[in-house]
């Protein structure tokens, strides 16, 4: 009896082949807009700016203002995308039957009509448009997802009864004494939390035993605070609002989850809560102490929906200098957290229009107009390990509305071998 063997599918296999819907996409589009166009030359000859349109044909002056930057596009799928949508476009065509010859209105509906068969028969309305050509528009699919991305926000938020205005995440890599590894230093916190319910919980963070460590506590920064947390979380108590936020602890196991105490609601509730740890030879410098292609990385996901996160990767000079970042977003909601170095998890990859700063050397560059204190903080984290900030580098990723499901990941190149 043969042994069958599993088919081997990677992310491409599972791409769909859209090479003839995009052909039709693109005729019908180039047909109504050529067609919308030729309608605007013959009634716009006077009337070139928004207001005069407007005015000539009496229609609103936000119909008009898309309408012609539409027509003025040179790419036919752009000027679609800008275009009013059909009822929009039915007003101007019935406005611009006084101005216009009857065969280049009968042209514009026509190419309408054709092209509204395709959006609704096949792409499931306008909206399906909208998500189809971001495959091929980068300024379309930038618009596509913020707009997206905060509806999403707001329907999370309002169904979880939390919010906040900024999730922070820094993340520091400092060679130890030995030189072989690195510690690593997190700052972490949330600026503008607050609830919207007053039964909603908010939570803060979760701590969990760390195999090899001398103490249980992983989000404990040494020196700065009690190694042992009582019912409030440690905190970084010069940074945050006050009073200073407390806490409460919900134990499961040998998993501790806190939560925000108290049931305040609205703006002026809202909190600043940041938090600090250190984890010791956490992370090797070269390859032969780590699997071979082993890549380091810098990971946050939204504890609550946000509307920006800034995740902050600082690593000291010394340490992969000639390495590059890449932005890796992962989908956490079936698999949960990813690993970086796990390929089985490319498939839950997402594609974002997002991208990584360069912030360059010293603290001075690590400044964040959402988090004010943000250089203090890292100096005074740096001061209490005896880290010297500036022969840090740093990289930032910054996410407007960041996805409520999703591990966004900084990744460096496989180390590199031990100088000789």
């Amino acid at each position: 009896m043969l042994n069958a063997q599993p088919p081997q599918t990677t992310t491409d296999a599972l791409r769909p082949d859209i090479g003839a819907l995009s052909r039709r996409i693109r005729r019908l589009g180039t047909e109504l807009h050529s067609a919308v166009r030729a309608v605007t030359q013959q009634v716009a000859t006077t009337s070139r700016k928004p207001h005069e349109l407007a005015r000539s044909l009496r229609i609103h002056r936000t119909l008009a203002s898309r309408l012609l930057n539409a027509v003025r596009t040179d790419d036919p799928l752009a000027a679609i995308s800008r275009m009013p949508r059909s009822e929009g476009l039915r007003m101007f065509l019935t406005a611009a039957k006084s101005s216009a010859s009857r065969d280049a209105i009968e042209q514009a509906e026509t190419a309408l009509r054709n092209f509204e068969h395709l959006v609704d028969g096949e792409l499931g309305g306008w909206d399906g448009f909208d998500a189809v050509i971001t495959e091929w528009l980068p300024d379309a699919r930038e618009k596509f997802e913020l707009a997206n991305k905060q509806a999403a926000f707001k329907g999370m938020a309002n169904l979880l009864g939390v919010r906040a205005d900024v999730q922070l995440v820094t993340s520091i890599y400092y060679p130890d004494a030995d030189g072989q590894s690195c510690d690593i230093a997190v700052i972490e916190g949330m600026a503008g939390l607050r609830r919207l319910r007053p039964s909603a919980r908010i939570p803060f963070a979760m701590t969990a035993p760390i195999p090899g460590a001398p103490r249980p506590l992983a989000y404990v920064l040494e020196g700065l605070t009690h190694a042992e947390p009582g019912p409030d979380y440690p905190l970084l108590d010069e940074f945050c609002s006050k009073p200073i936020p407390r806490f409460h602890a919900v134990r499961a196991g040998k998993i501790t989850n806190y939560f925000l105490a108290g049931n305040e609601v609205g703006e002026n509730s809202a909190v600043d809560v940041y938090a600090a740890s250190v984890i010791r030879h956490a992370r090797p410098i070269y390859a032969d102490a780590a699997a071979p292609g082993w890549r380091p990385s810098a990971a946050a996901g939204p504890n609550v929906p946000a509307k920006v996160l800034l995740l902050n990767f600082l690593v000291h000079e010394d340490i992969w200098p000639e390495s590059d970042v890449e932005l890796r977003v992962y989908d956490t909601h079936v698999n949960g957290l990813a690993d970086a170095n796990d390929p089985a998890r490319d498939i839950d990859r997402l594609e974002l229009q997002e991208s990584v700063q360069v912030l360059g050397k010293g603290a001075a560059r690590f400044r964040a107009t959402e988090v004010g204190r943000h250089v203090e903080m890292v100096q005074y984290v740096c001061d209490q390990l005896n880290w010297d900030s500036n022969r840090l580098r740093g990289y930032r990723l910054r996410v407007q509305y960041p996805l409520y499901n999703a591990q966004y990941c900084l990744v460096f190149d496989p180390l590199p071998p031990r100088p000789q």
